[in-house]
């Protein structure tokens, strides 16, 4: 298994306020992935986020870092980094 790690900053209150958004329009898109297994969206609640997008295998998890890397993003938010990563165990 493989996770793409994706690092955001922006303004915090528009951040909070577009979880909704998150939960009914990006979550729903992810989930379609080919590969995907699982995926949590964080905010530290001053301005940073930090996405974890789980997948089966190294190929579609390096297909997600492609989309995430060129994903459209709301003005307020800004890309900081996106990283692929293997996973070594899950709970």
């Amino acid at each position: 298994m493989f996770a793409v790690v994706v690092r955001e900053s922006g303004d915090a209150k528009q951040i909070e306020s577009s979880a909704d958004l998150v939960a009914t329009s990006v979550a729903p898109r992810v989930r379609q992935a080919p590969g995907f297994v699982s995926a949590v969206w964080l905010s530290d609640g001053s301005g940073g986020t930090l996405n974890v997008l789980a997948f089966d295998s190294e190929e579609a998890a390096r297909a997600a870092l492609e989309a995430a890397r060129t994903a459209t993003r709301p003005p307020f938010m800004k890309l900081e980094s996106v990283e692929l990563l293997r996973v070594l165990a899950t709970a």
